[in-house]
């Protein structure tokens, strides 16, 4: 009878559907796929890839490697001791063991319930990854984790769970019906094998010998005594309990049995676990009320992916008293963002961890029924989850660059409130644009001659480039116009900065005749500060008893309007200042390790080289990150204006000394100086890391490098967006957080910094305009 049951589900299984996912959308998934390199999918696709090659180093794990002899004696049973027993400290045995809710006993480590989960876990990990890179060899070396445990007579598990979760000293040490969601893991595991199935690894063989695995272990999850009593119980083990049942259902072939249990679901399992106020009485009387609540719901969105495998929306039923999976949810919601205390019931740990995973399951149950824009609402609101969520590849995600142009059209509604606020508590009438935020969090505005005075405006032109709202066009040109009279200053060298990033935006985005008039002026303006006998444009005109002729790294990065300037006049004067700023500048501001110096004064008689120094950094032989941020960014722009190979080079090699530097830390927005000795405790600088991310997008471009820097871009990009963004409605409209200005003289540390907002808006369109297939620096 056994094998004519397990025969037929075998056959039944031969004609489903190939790829076919229960818990998963593959459509989706598909859909993800094609957009995997994109900012929204891209730092989980390389985190899932990194796990991926962990689990490849693993070596396959066994039953058999457990320490403790089953009571069976047989060392192919599972073992696995009830996760919140603990010796009784009154018997000089221990024995038998008493429970203590909440509290893991690490006697876990000694048995198979974490080897189980490592492998289950690792088969996904490295099906997912096969399934999103085609790389065969995750997918080979997923098989062989699922051979040794379940395929290879040697090693492989009996199927069955005759001894999960025991307690030592009773009932014999025999399994206990609880033990059952020990498997849990198999449920998404399975959904992972579904992906496997265009692998050349994983044979029919294989396929045939996993199904009647499964068949078997179906059969005694049915019909054993632990089988049962699981299927008996009243709160998440029940639910979990047909969950499980139902995927093996479908991973067995048998339709009808998994059909059964989902039309059963709603009397059996939601209606007897769910009041009509929302509350789920079985779990809310744990230690951990709110967390077995959330699991509940967990489990009840798995089975709904299930039931819309047989075309029923099980999420939308509701009993005739009231009872419904979203008054569950509503009632479960009502504590997101509040503290612990606020719960009305227990909570002993995890509370903020158990709030996330609510919020995962709230954008899970959008996916299910669009309807319900409130989850998404609620999810936006409270959501914390990382850029490198595995969850983002296999349930999709928003667009995170239109995340971040929506939050940041806000956040500038408010900055322009707090803008208006700070100008009517001050006499001062020059005041034009914000800064930073003072470290009494007053709002820093400066007038036109501030060298950060066009961030703002430029970041505006940013938006309206994005968002191609017209009001954002309005804002970005009055305060632009604001800084207009700078085009005639001759007492800075920082036009490229000022008068480039706002009229200059403005004329790209728009063609006004008048922006660029204002930009040939300034073009003119800057050239008057060039030196033709040292070969460089003046940077500062202070401290004339320190330096003679002050070149700072920071210069580079006008160039840009002046490269702009020949191209748009046709005036090759501009362009020959600009060229001959930068190959000046190559000869002179480098160490051999292609770090870069931040001033190098010269002797104006000889045009010789007097002095080099880092001035805002550490000491003058240190790598001061923002200088390095500048030198990779201007030697990138000047390339493309030039094609100077040498101008490449440096760039390519400044990167190279960036994302080499031991200092460098892991989510690559680096510290304020690469030599500070007090990292890793020194002051991080945002800033630089935008600056960097940028100037990456564009390198990328035209270096063979290419995957690399877009890898380093997207990874700041992501760190960036994950820890560094402001609250919406703080920090005076800032978007970032954590900039470091100038550290030797206490100013704007760990501050919000305009310029920081800048860069990173440019970095995002650049990103965007690249997933568009589009350039445009």
């Amino acid at each position: 009878m056994k094998k004519t049951y397990i025969l037929l589900l075998v056959l039944i299984g031969m004609m489903s559907t190939a790829n076919a996912q229960w818990i998963w959308d593959i459509n989706k998934m598909t859909s993800v796929k094609a957009d995997i390199n994109s900012l929204t999918y891209s730092s989980a696709y390389r985190l899932l890839l990194q796990d991926a090659d962990r689990a490849m180093q693993k070596k396959p794990l066994s039953v058999l490697d457990k320490k403790p002899i089953p009571p069976s004696g047989d060392r192919h049973d599972y073992v696995s001791l009830s996760r919140y027993v603990w010796p009784d400290p009154a018997k000089a045995d221990g024995l038998p063991y008493t429970h203590r809710d909440g509290e893991s006993n690490p006697e876990l480590e000694n048995y198979d319930r974490n080897p189980l989960g490592e492998m289950a876990g690792a088969v996904s990990t490295l099906s997912i990854a096969y399934f999103f890179s085609g790389d065969e060899r995750y997918a080979e070396k997923a098989v062989e984790f699922l051979r040794v445990w379940f395929l290879n007579e040697k090693t492989k598990m009996n199927p069955n769970l005759n001894y999960a979760q025991f307690i030592p000293g009773l009932n014999e040490s025999k399994g206990r019906a609880t033990g059952l969601i020990d498997t849990y893991s198999f449920v998404d595991m399975l959904n992972s094998v579904k992906l496997l199935e265009k692998s050349k690894s994983y044979t029919q063989k294989d396929k045939d010998g996993l199904q009647k695995w499964f068949s078997e272990f179906t059969e005694w999850f049915e019909s054993s005594e632990q089988g049962i009593g699981e299927s008996n119980a009243v709160n998440n083990h029940g639910l979990a309990y047909d969950v499980q049942l139902a995927t093996y259902f479908l991973f067995s072939g048998n339709n009808e049995g998994a059909k059964r249990v989902v039309d059963e679901f709603p009397a059996k399992r939601m209606f007897t676990q769910i009041e009509p106020d929302g509350k789920q009485p079985q779990e809310l009387r744990r230690t951990l009320a709110f967390g077995y609540s959330e699991y509940n719901i967990r489990h009840m969105i798995d089975m709904f992916a299930i039931a819309k495998h047989f075309g029923k929306d099980l999420h939308k039923i509701e009993s005739p008293d009231g009872r419904s999976f979203y008054r569950a949810v509503d009632y479960l919601s009502s504590f997101l963002g509040k503290d612990v205390s606020e719960f009305p019931y227990q909570q002993i740990s995890d509370w903020d961890e158990k709030q996330q995973a609510l919020c995962e399951d709230l954008y899970r149950i959008v996916d299910l029924d669009p309807s319900k824009q409130n989850y998404l609402a609620l999810y936006k609101k409270n959501s914390k989850q990382k850029m490198t969520d595995r969850n983002r590849l296999l349930f999709g995600a928003p667009d995170v660059i239109d995340e971040v142009f929506a939050f940041t059209t806000r956040q500038y509604d408010y900055a322009f409130q707090c803008m208006a606020k700070a100008l009517s508590m001050t006499d001062k009438k020059n005041l034009v644009n914000p800064r930073t935020v003072e470290e009494d969090g007053s709002l820093r505005m400066v007038s036109p001659r501030d060298w950060c005075s066009g961030f703002f405006p430029g970041a505006l032109w940013y938006v309206y480039g994005y968002t191609k709202e017209n009001q954002w066009k309005e804002k970005a040109n009055r305060q632009s116009l604001l800084i207009e009279g700078e085009k005639m200053d001759r007492g800075t060298h920082d036009l490229g900065f000022k008068l480039f990033c706002s009229f200059g935006n403005g004329y790209k985005l728009t063609s006004d005749n008048h922006y660029k008039e204002v930009l040939l002026q300034s073009a003119e303006t800057l050239s008057k500060r060039f030196n033709p006998k040292i070969g460089a444009i003046r940077s500062w005109d202070h401290n004339r008893d320190k330096w003679q002729f002050p070149v700072i790294i920071d210069n580079m990065m006008n160039l840009e309007l002046l490269f702009w300037a020949a191209e748009t006049s046709g005036n090759k004067k501009y362009y020959d200042i600009a060229d001959k700023h930068a190959k000046t500048t190559l000869k002179n501001h480098f160490r051999n390790d292609y770090s870069s110096y931040h001033v190098v004064s010269y002797d104006t008689i000889s045009g010789k080289v007097e002095k080099k120094q880092t001035h805002q950094g550490y000491s003058d032989p240190s790598a001061w990150a923002r200088g390095q941020a500048w030198a990779l960014y201007g030697y990138t722009l000047s390339y493309r204006y030039t094609k100077n190979a040498d101008y490449l080079k440096l760039a390519e090699q400044v990167a190279k000394f960036v994302f080499s530097n031991p200092n460098m830390p892991a989510d690559l927005v680096p510290y304020w100086d690469f030599n500070d000795p007090s990292i890793p405790n020194a002051p991080r600088d945002a800033s630089a890391a935008c600056i960097i991310a940028s100037a990456l997008y564009e390198l990328s471009e035209y270096s063979a490098n290419k995957k690399q820097y877009i890898t380093w871009a997207d990874t700041i990009l992501g760190s960036l967006i994950d820890n560094y963004m402001a609250q919406e409605g703080t920090t005076q409209g800032f978007l970032l957080l954590h900039s470091t200005g100038n550290y030797p003289k206490s100013d704007e540390i760990d501050a919000p910094i305009v310029y920081a907002d800048y860069y990173f808006l440019e970095a995002l369109s650049r990103k965007k305009n690249m997933e568009n297939n589009k350039t445009g620096y």
